[in-house]
């Protein structure tokens, strides 16, 4: 009877999941007026591609990868090179001259284009012949994989099941593992009618060699590929996992069952081995993902996205990693964008429910990408992954248009494109988008009906304001100081919290930049907020090729507000768009409030005295910078302790986080909303907040462990 009840609340169980499941979540908005439109000229890059499809950018692999770990493989990275970070990893339908390595399969290539080359002369033409006869080291466009003998699988993966499937077979999508690893392709070796492959490529254009998956090498076919290991516990490192591991079958089922036409980074895999995880999406509407040691599981059933029985070319993806996982998808014959949000089991990714982005100015979405790719993090950086906070490009085939949607549906710009000597691009035309790591180009695939070969064109990106132009360079901040003064009576103290807990207005001085109205929508009884909406951004540029950061307005960085209130009916109000010129957002947090006004209390020597080793060599540094007043001071406020007092904290709150600007910031504006009255007022009743009830030993013990830490 026991396990008669435990099997019907397992059917319970699944039932109610299945009811989850299938009935989505909807986000988006109803018809409005339209957003702002723009006209983008393209820039011809390359011609006579034998059938486009999808394309990215080579980007920059991180340090402690398998590429720049490698000396032969990081030759591959140099300029000229085929993984030259400026390059364009494109897929195509034809071999250009190489014969098939397996007949019975489709060919394809992916080569490797050089955007620079076109921009300083004529469009590039792709030789047909390229593969029969390869151009010189360092030519434009080079051949870097094909369904040819020489790139099959068992060419380093002999006994694997998969041995005669080629790292590109009917290749359709890429995304680059620029974190920690290589190039992963979506294949299409049948069409919709058969099997899809998932192949992971080394620099030389090949399957992984030495892969960790003995059964699939380096490529990963239809059902046989399936799950067969788990780790028997969590091991620090690849090598330590290789000797951790048990059979098992699949977690959950799911196979490759028609062609892969989109496949995006997850990150590293929930069971702690440290082994990349792609999500793919089949001919079928499935999503499953593809563990690159232990194997393929399912993630989302099919029909998740509707393909029908037309061959839509490519089905885009994009994987949002912080501060919530979520991946997105291209579902044109429903004219949306699905969205699976997801979770883990410590072995697994799972999908928590799935929900839909709609639009009045979806077109039939084929293709997608991040308005702002992840480039900085070592776990997630990829042309497929959204940095924080960014916004989707969304290729509509419908109507030939491009969208800036933001996360939650709603369309932020749109923009029309001029194809040099064809005229504006229309209907059916464009077959795949990409943008660039320093988010200021995007490259599409053009295709019109009925053309035998696709071109490669270049345009600029765009947002609510028009398209981007080139990035001027940085200009140095002027910095000047003002006097400070002090002031805590009780009038002041019940002042302040009344301002604490004031929504203001852009009457009252809000904006015109804010990412909240008040100081208690993100510090609720003085603590933080767990809401993302009230994160704050921090903007940055990278170089994308040596991933140093370069100063933009004499800073490296700077904190963004995430509001206008031009969404509160303010006419003319600036956007809330990242500046044009970023390309890393990392989103904090708010800093909890209680007891931070003791922080002020520490002398500066009691936390220098702080910074020196505890016997393990571990030792901190205090940073010194100077307050509002002129004095030289002890930073302890702010996430990178760049802020010394109670009073310049709160000062640059206000500017950083409503946009009331304040006499006493530490770089004041000419006219300031607040005269100082404002700061002193809410910086008294900062005073008044204790420590948290769970925090030991006082308030006074709180701020120093806080303030010990920043030390450390």
């Amino acid at each position: 009877m026991g396990s008669m009840l435990r099997v019907a609340k397992g059917l319970l169980c699944l039932a109610a999941m299945s009811a989850v499941l299938a009935v989505p979540a909807v986000k988006g908005e109803t018809p409005a007026s339209p957003p702002p439109t723009w006209v983008l000229q393209a820039r011809v890059i390359a011609t006579g591609l034998p059938g486009g499809f999808g394309l990215r950018q080579v980007g920059r692999f991180h340090s402690g990868g398998p590429i720049p770990s490698n000396p032969e493989f990081l030759l591959q990275t140099q300029a000229g090179h085929v993984l030259d970070p400026e390059r364009l990893l494109v897929a195509v339908a034809g071999n250009l001259g190489a014969a098939p390595g397996n007949a019975a399969h489709a060919t394809g290539s992916v080569l490797s284009i050089d955007p620079r080359a076109a921009r300083e002369g004529a469009p590039l033409q792709v030789p047909p012949e390229l593969a029969r006869r390869p151009p010189p080291p360092g030519s434009p466009v080079q051949l870097y994989s094909a369904q040819s003998e020489a790139f099959l699988n068992q060419r380093h993966n002999d006994g694997a099941r998969t041995a005669m499937f080629g790292a590109v077979s009917g290749p359709r999508y890429l995304s680059v593992n620029n974190a920690f690893g290589r190039p992963w392709v979506a294949n299409a070796p049948f069409g919709l009618a058969g099997p899809g492959s998932e192949s992971v490529v080394d620099p030389d254009g090949t399957p992984l060699a030495n892969a960790p998956s003995e059964s699939a090498g380096g490529v990963f076919v239809g059902d046989r590929s399936g799950r067969a290991s788990v780790p028997k516990a969590v091991r620090s490192g690849w090598w330590a996992s290789l000797w951790n591991r048990r059979d098992s079958g699949q977690l959950t089922p799911g196979v490759i069952g028609r062609g892969a036409l989109g496949t995006a980074l997850l990150g590293a895999s929930p069971d702690g081995s440290g082994f990349a995880v792609f999500a793919v999406v089949t001919g079928d509407g499935a999503v499953v993902q593809v563990h690159v040691q232990d194997g393929v599981d399912g993630l989302a059933p099919p029909g998740t996205v509707d393909v029908g029985g037309v061959d839509p070319g490519v089905i885009g993806m994009a994987f949002k990693w912080m501060p919530g996982r979520a991946l997105y998808l291209a579902d044109a014959r429903r004219n949306r964008i699905t969205v699976l949000q997801l979770a883990d089991d410590g072995r697994q990714f799972t999908t928590r429910r799935t929900e839909q982005l709609n639009s009045p100015w979806l077109r039939q979405p084929v293709d997608l990408a991040a308005t702002l790719p992840e480039i900085a993090n070592p776990r997630f950086a990829s042309q497929t992954t959204l940095s924080g906070g960014s916004d989707l490009y969304v290729l509509n085939r419908g109507d030939g248009s491009l969208l800036r949607l933001r996360q939650d549906g709603q369309a932020a710009a749109r923009a029309l494109v001029d194809w040099p000597g064809v005229g504006r691009i229309g209907a059916d035309s464009l077959r795949a988008l990409a943008v660039s790591a320093d988010a200021q180009r995007i490259w599409l695939m053009a295709q019109p009906p009925g053309s035998a070969t696709a071109t490669l064109l270049e345009v600029n990106a765009f947002d609510a304001a028009g398209q981007f132009t080139p990035i001027a360079a940085a200009m140095t901040a002027a910095a000047s100081g003002m006097a400070r003064a002090a002031g805590t009576s009780a009038a002041a103290m019940a002042h302040g919290a009344s301002l604490f807990a004031t929504s203001f207005s852009p009457r009252e001085g809000l904006g015109p930049l804010f990412n909240a109205p008040s100081c208690v929508a993100c510090h609720p009884g003085g603590g933080a907020s767990a809401d993302e909406a009230h994160f704050a951004r921090r903007l940055a540029r990278m170089d994308p090729v040596s991933g140093r950061l370069v100063p933009q307005a004499g800073q490296l960085s700077s904190v963004a507000p995430r509001r206008s209130v031009r969404e509160l009916g303010v006419a003319g109000a600036p956007s809330a768009d990242a500046p044009r010129e970023a390309n890393v957002v990392s989103l904090r947090m708010p800093l909890a409030l209680q007891a931070a006004s003791r922080l002020d209390e520490i002398p500066d020597a009691v936390i220098a005295a702080q910074a020196v080793s505890k016997g393990d060599g571990i030792k901190g540094r205090v940073q010194r910078v100077t307050t509002a007043s002129g004095e030289q001071r002890v930073g302890r406020y702010g996430w990178k302790a760049d802020v010394a007092t109670l009073e310049d904290m709160v000062a640059e709150a206000m500017g950083n986080e409503m946009g009331i600007t304040s006499a006493l910031a530490l770089h004041p504006v000419a006219q300031p909303k607040d005269d100082g009255a404002m700061v002193r007022s809410l910086a008294a009743y900062l005073r008044t907040l204790g420590p948290p009830a769970h925090a030991p030993g006082g308030a006074m013990a709180s701020a120093k462990n806080a303030a010990t830490e920043r030390a450390r």
